[in-house]
């Protein structure tokens, strides 16, 4: 996600509101995680782990897209016609691994999508519309921006090993958390106190109204979404 007033995901051709979408990654996490696999909860485990693939694909998220279809895929076909062959401790492990995969990848990709896809400009318009605490979300407008800069200071603490030709993950393992991890752990100090003192820069904590460049507004897409993420929710709770 790149930094600017409002998003830079202005091709896609699904655009959704940030209160749509938190309701999305709320309820997919849910059904989910606590959802059987058969029956109605089967269909409603199979819709959610549609949902964040097709947004994904919205955005033009090509590389997301397969790496989310290709582990979704390889758990589903490990754990249905792989694992009932497995006895032992094999079998546990596997059948551990494709359910934490199968039940926590999709919320995974639909908070990435989130994150994405909504400029913090557009999450802060959209939490004072729900009258959000302050408290609420600062907090969550900073970490809108922490991950991504994470992940770009990785990005270029790799770099800069690799053209020092310094470690490899698994020929020289330690080599490599010495010079990749520990400098990106003293990174994440420094994002978060630099990321917090932008957000208090800009009267986020000033408890008066602000105005804002973003609109951000329910559209009729919107009404879709949060109607049949509801439903799916009650069907959930009821079957």
């Amino acid at each position: 996600m790149e930094i600017g007033v409002c998003s830079n995901k202005n091709g896609a051709f699904i655009k959704l509101d940030p209160r749509s979408k938190l309701l999305l990654l709320i309820t997919i996490s849910i059904i989910m995680i606590g959802a059987r696999t058969v029956e109605v909860e089967g269909v409603l485990r199979l819709i959610c782990a549609a949902i964040p693939l097709v947004l994904l694909l919205s955005i033009r998220e090509y590389k997301a897209s397969f790496i989310y279809l290709l582990l979704l895929g390889s758990a589903l076909i490990c754990e249905k016609h792989i694992a009932p062959y497995t006895h032992g401790i094999c079998n546990i492990v596997l059948m551990m691994i494709c359910g934490l995969i199968t039940r926590f990848v999709a919320g995974y990709m639909m908070g990435w999508y989130t994150v994405k896809s909504t400029s913090v400009s557009e999450f802060i318009t959209a939490m004072e519309r729900m009258h959000c605490p302050s408290f609420i979300s600062i907090p969550m407008s900073v970490m809108f921006r922490y991950f991504p800069t994470l992940s770009e200071e990785y990005k270029s603490i790799n770099d800069a090993k690799r053209m020092r030709e310094l470690g490899h993950p698994f020929s020289q393992p330690l080599t490599y958390i010495e010079y990749i991890l520990v400098p990106l752990m003293m990174s994440t100090v420094r994002i978060a106190d630099e990321l917090s003192a932008a957000s208090l820069s800009k009267g986020l904590s000033a408890g008066e109204k602000r105005t804002h460049i973003c609109e951000v507004s329910i559209r009729p897409l919107d009404v879709f979404a949060i109607t049949g993420t509801m439903v799916m929710f009650v069907l959930f709770l009821v079957y």
